[in-house]
């Protein structure tokens, strides 16, 4: 895609924002993925898996989508940087991020979705989570969290922060790093007036709260003149946008 990268200066991200996203951050247990026979197997889809519509770089907030963006800027080379904004791809097989050693590019500015993964090693423990979290929290969070969480176990993980693990679950199952990070994706302007005015005119909402990478990027790092003219057919074969 030409013309693609717009001039955003750094940084996109208030400071007082990032703060409060990182103690988001904070709060997930850390692991470490040093037994893993596979490095990086969770972020490069099998074909099985694309057939099933599985997701690499699962979606993540709008938020977490500008931070990654100033980390970006920062770090990466102008042809880097091209390459990771000027990808539209809404369900990429392999995660634009991921390196040839099996490690993360953006790893100190990766999403929650990121974090998360691999806290819990067994189906079962995520299966105890919902069990306890019945009669306290509303159905349809424990299903949700039941359909999403049984997918993240990893067996290769080592755990760093036991100590993190009780309340972090708890958090999980009531969606309250979630309703944090949807507040302050709300609080943030990143969209220009132009590329906000043909959002809403396509979607009926003001802006995306979460959506893929590609997503994203299709809506704020291409031209204005490609968004007027694709913008609508990318948002209609999106079943990943909110």
């Amino acid at each position: 895609m030409s013309d693609s990268l717009l001039p955003i200066a750094l940084p996109v991200l208030p400071e007082d924002v990032r703060a409060r996203l990182n103690a988001v951050y904070e709060r997930v247990p850390g692991v470490s993925c040093d037994g893993c026979d596979n490095p990086g197997k969770c972020c490069w889809l099998t074909e099985e898996e694309m057939d099933d519509d599985y997701a690499t770089m699962y979606p993540l907030y709008a938020v977490e989508y500008v931070n990654i963006v100033d980390y970006v800027h920062a770090h990466f080379d102008d042809e880097r940087q091209r390459a990771v904004l000027d990808a539209v791809d809404d369900r990429p097989q392999r995660c634009p991020f991921l390196i040839e050693s099996g490690g993360c590019s953006i790893h100190p500015a990766r999403p929650l979705t990121c974090r998360t993964y691999g806290v819990l090693n067994k189906v079962s423990q995520v299966k105890a989570v919902a069990a306890s979290a019945k009669g306290a929290m509303s159905p349809h969070w424990i299903s949700s969290f039941l359909s999403t969480e049984q997918y993240t176990v990893c067996e290769h993980t080592v755990l760093k922060d036991a100590d993190k693990v009780d309340a972090h679950m708890q958090a999980m199952v009531s969606f309250d790093y979630e309703r944090e990070l949807i507040g302050l994706s709300d609080a943030v302007d990143w969209l220009d007036d132009d590329r906000q005015s043909v959002f809403h005119e396509i979607t009926g909402k003001k802006k995306p709260t979460r959506w893929t990478w590609g997503g994203f990027n299709s809506l704020a790092q291409a031209s204005m003149l490609w968004v007027k003219r694709h913008f609508d057919k990318v948002w209609k074969a999106s079943f990943l946008g909110e």
